[in-house]
């Protein structure tokens, strides 16, 4: 049975318990915390422990409510515990009043409001029981429902151009890389990011030059960087908030410009201006900082990108020589992959930018200075699809967790989402004043980033067409 929460600062109370006993008549299962309305309860284990077993926390939306310190602690533990937010709006509010919950404030909200004139909200009651006895799975963000994106925070605090940024697997921290030598790690722990910024965690200033690319190891605490000073650097966490660069590899001899880290996190691919992908087996690195092979991957010209299939079976790797390289990995016989010859995916018109695998199908996309987004079934090798829209060199590409959309940014500013079934442009936003260079989704679906030549990282937040949920 659905359990609902119902979150509302204290000078909402009338109408929180109008909302409940109406939810009640139609036999929802709710908790509303009426001691709320007389003396004001603290946020204590109680409610915390009511919040995780509900399905949906219903918001009284009003400025009291986003100014309450308990409806904030009430939003952001149901956040952090995946429990799903519906809105009932009975102010309006603008993103600066919404603050750092402007993505899910927008999340195809209900209008209340007319409860304050009437007394009465049929509509918008009905409207809300529909939403809370849909199945789980019925309310899930897709082509068909995404709305538009918000600009929700600009982080500002590199000095040059942001060349990529990457979540960890947990989402709470994104690490972004710049053409002014340095890494910086950021907290975006949801109660965490502030009307204008998450908190700046440390800044990483090994690196001698320009940084191109960051990764977070899925299985541990570590991260890799690469630049044009040749190395790879690796870091470890565990260290925070002073991380330990505790290698650093310099089998490449020209700037290394990606990194990839295998799904099960025991190999790390780079890519490099020597037209190479470097192959490490790194399951001791952290015993001995020494990876166990390194395996030369080649092209006919630098090499711009690596990634791995979800399953790990597959690397794939896009460079100046206009070609989408795909090796299959032998665990048995890595130093073999050297020899193998890899299949070739030919079909874009200049240099290969990026290439990402996607989560859920046998599928690998491709990005290129011709301004194309092409689809590849590695099942068999084949190109099944072209994305065309960009004005200019396509950057880079991330597809959402499920799989169902795609996004991109491009030297032409801008940042574009895509129906991954049929290749429908679904957004096109401004993103950057200077060059969109970098996009990942967030590991929950529910922010874009974007980096760029402004010297600034952008989070997005995906909301839904109201009239279609």
């Amino acid at each position: 049975m659905t359990r609902v929460f119902i979150a509302y600062a204290e000078s909402d109370g009338e109408a929180a318990l109008y909302l409940a006993t109406q939810l009640r008549m139609r036999g929802i299962d709710l908790y509303v915390d009426y001691n709320r309305m007389m003396q004001g309860e603290s946020f204590t284990r109680h409610l915390m422990n009511e919040i995780r077993g509900a399905n949906y926390l219903v918001l009284i939306q009003s400025r009291a409510a986003l100014n309450s310190e308990l409806v904030y602690a009430e939003l952001s533990y149901a956040i952090e515990n995946n429990v799903k937010i519906v809105p009932m709006v009975l102010e309006r509010l603008n993103l600066r009043e919404s603050g750092e919950f402007a993505s899910v404030l927008n999340d195809n909200p209900i209008d209340f409001s007319e409860w304050v004139k009437t007394k009465q909200a049929r509509d918008a009651v009905n409207t809300l029981e529909t939403r809370l006895k849909k199945r789980p799975d019925e309310d899930v963000l897709t082509p068909d429902t995404i709305g538009t994106l918000t600009e929700l925070v600009r982080l500002e605090g590199h000095s040059s151009w942001v060349r990529a940024a990457r979540f960890s697997p947990d989402g709470n921290t994104l690490a972004s890389c710049s053409n002014d030598h340095t890494v910086k790690l950021w907290d975006t722990r949801n109660r965490e990011i502030a009307n204008r910024y998450p908190p700046l965690m440390t800044t990483l200033t090994a690196h001698r030059s320009l940084v191109w690319d960051v990764a977070f190891s899925p299985t541990e605490n570590m991260l890799a960087s690469c630049g044009n000073d040749n190395a790879v650097r690796m870091w470890d966490l565990d260290e925070y908030p002073d991380p330990l660069e505790f290698t650093r590899f310099v089998d490449h001899h020209e700037p290394v410009f990606s990194l990839a880290f295998s799904p099960d996190g025991d190999l790390l691919a780079s890519t490099s201006k020597d037209n190479s992908v470097h192959l490490r087996d790194i399951r001791r690195i952290k015993v001995n900082g020494i990876a166990e092979a390194i395996v030369p991957l080649l092209h006919s010209s630098y090499v711009y990108s690596v990634a791995f299939s979800n399953d790990g079976q597959l690397i794939a790797s896009g460079g100046m020589d206009s070609t989408v390289r795909v090796w299959k990995i032998d665990r048995s016989n890595l130093r073999g992959l050297a020899r193998a010859k890899p299949d070739f995916l030919i079909g874009h018109m200049s240099w290969v930018n990026d290439v990402k695998f996607s989560p859920t199908q046998p599928l690998l996309v491709s990005c290129s200075h011709d301004r194309s987004i092409r689809f590849w079934d590695v099942s068999n090798m084949r190109e099944v699809g072209t994305l065309t829209g960009h004005r200019d060199s396509v950057n880079s590409i991330a597809f959402s967790p499920d799989g169902r959309l795609l996004a991109s940014t491009s030297k032409d500013d801008t940042l574009r989402v895509w129906d991954v079934n049929n290749g429908q442009e679904l957004i096109c936003v401004q993103a950057h004043e200077k060059w969109a260079n970098g996009v990942t989704f967030s590991p929950n679906g529910k922010l874009i980033v974007t980096t760029g030549g402004d010297n600034s990282i952008k989070l997005w937040g995906i909301s839904k067409l109201a009239n279609r949920g």
